[in-house]
């Protein structure tokens, strides 16, 4: 039997730890409820700095001193206050790509603290490291601005709904530099990559609106963070001009052959044929053609100056083996197509597509088409670039009406782009067709893409590499107006 005096001692003990114990729980729950009020504090220090970071921003102002200055008056010091304009990935979570990294219509204030215990010594937590962070959009102000279309992202696929709207099949490649890709989809599977694909981001990561499978061994670096659907509509791209009024001709041209010289000067033709072997000399100057516009194999065309060519709904083929040599060329048509056939060498310095209807570009075999300034405007036409096609065009200079763009397909044109296999595509300046959907097929090479791909859906099958560097310079800006905006976006 025990003795009273042993069960006395017994309890003692017993009542002491679970003193010890509730003592130690209290004291964790009120040192945790001294952190949350030190994070909630400091976050609302992040927010105000940031916004105040932002208004100096707009204001032409030091934007980091803005910031300091508000983290000081609400407590914090200089020593513990980091602003980046712009964001950096470099945040309270590291590992965690930052969407907003590098756009310079954003800013962002991280406040480091600590906060010190008191009860929780007891267990060894002598404090809590606390990091709060706080981004901000500031635009406009001081004259007209600009910013990267859809925050610089490499690659943009604009569908709302639907799983599979970016979609890696089998050995796939996607790389990005300088810049990231977003899916705006909210599906459960909006990206998915079939076995063995990899998407590599070199910088801002991989957003998407939905979330993400796969089925293989297939790999996303530095990985995938949720963003913020965006709601896109025709007044997005309001702000590109419309395709230019086609000119007008007075008079019928003229077609004089000598030998296997064919001249032709400006005006009105009811169909042209220029056969294998000869050479067609266009004088500079306004071409209206209705009929038929055929060049055959061998067939070189060639003029001094610029050739315009206004088509309405006629077809123009050039077939195999065909030399182009003008230096600036236009071409308007509305429902008719521009189909290269065969092995065709077309290097013009400047080249305009206005295609105010179904009308489409088309490039078949193994041609190659080269220009240092080059818009495609296609309202609900398409374009297919099939094998072993070479195509390398830059956007227009600066001061163009469409510079930053180098082949645009406006709000509502659902028509499908695809680069076949074989192909070798060299871009500079945004491809934007924010409702159309693309596909890249197996083995087609595109590694010197300089660019942003706006689609609604993007495929990329087998084989394929689609690499793109983003230069916000090369590509497409919005162009905004005085009218200051500042919102705290995180």
């Amino acid at each position: 039997m025990f003795s009273k005096n042993k069960t006395k001692g017994q309890a003692l003990i017993l009542i002491a730890i679970a003193m010890a114990v509730l003592i130690a729980i209290t004291g964790l729950a009120v040192d945790s409820g001294s952190a949350y009020a030190e994070r909630r504090r400091a976050q609302n220090a992040a927010d105000n700095a940031a916004l105040a970071a932002g208004l100096a921003k707009i204001k032409g102002q030091d934007l980091a001193a803005a910031a300091l200055l508000s983290a000081q008056q609400n407590g914090f010091a200089a020593s513990q206050v980091t602003v980046n304009a712009p964001p950096s990935n470099n945040d309270c979570n590291p590992n965690d790509a930052n969407p907003y990294a590098g756009n310079a219509d954003y800013v962002q204030v991280i406040i480091r603290s600590e906060q010190n215990t008191g009860f929780s010594r007891l267990i060894g937590r002598n404090s809590f490291q606390i990091c709060t962070e706080a981004i901000a959009r500031a635009s406009g102000g001081g004259g007209n601005s600009s910013s990267p279309l859809f925050g610089g992202m490499g690659i943009v696929t604009t569908k709302t709904f639907g799983d599979s709207t970016f979609l890696l099949n089998g050995n796939a490649n996607v790389i990005t530099h300088g810049s990231g890709i977003f899916v705006n989809s909210s599906s459960s599977k909006a990206l998915f990559l079939n076995g063995n694909s990899h998407i590599t981001m070199d910088t801002y990561g991989y957003t998407v609106s939905g979330t993400y499978g796969t089925n293989g061994n297939d790999s996303v670096t530095p990985g995938i963070r949720q963003g913020q659907q965006m709601q896109i509509s025709a007044d997005t791209f309001s702000f590109i001009p419309p395709i230019p009024t086609p000119p007008t001709c007075s008079g019928n041209g003229t077609q004089n052959t000598n030998g296997n010289t064919i001249t032709f000067t400006p005006g009105n033709f009811n169909g042209i044929t220029i056969d294998g072997g000869k050479t067609a000399v266009f004088q500079p100057g306004v071409y209206c053609l209705s009929g038929y516009f055929n060049l055959n194999g061998s067939a070189t065309m060639t003029s001094s100056g610029k050739v315009t060519f206004v088509t309405q709904d006629m077809n123009i083929t050039f077939n195999s083996g065909v030399t182009l040599n003008i230096p600036d060329i236009e071409i308007y048509t509305r429902n008719g197509d521009w189909t290269l056939n065969g092995s065709n060498t077309f290097t013009p310095n400047r080249i305009r597509f206005y295609a105010s209807g179904s009308g489409k570009w088309i490039v078949n075999g193994s041609s190659t088409v080269t220009a240092n300034d080059a818009f495609f405007y296609l309202t609900s036409g398409y374009i297919i670039w099939n094998s072993s096609s070479t195509i390398n065009l830059h956007t227009p200079p600066a001061g163009d009406p469409f510079s930053g763009l180098v082949i645009y397909m406006p709000y509502g044109n659902t028509s499908e782009v695809i680069f076949n296999s074989g192909d070798n595509i060299s871009l500079t300046g945004t491809y934007l067709a924010p409702t159309a959907p693309m596909i890249v097929n197996g083995n087609a090479s595109a590694n010197a893409i300089h660019s942003q791909i706006i689609v609604s859906t993007l495929i990329v099958n087998g084989g394929s590499t689609l690499e793109i560097t983003y230069d916000a310079s090369e590509n497409i800006n919005i162009q905004t107006n005085a009218t200051p905006e500042l919102e705290l976006v995180k």
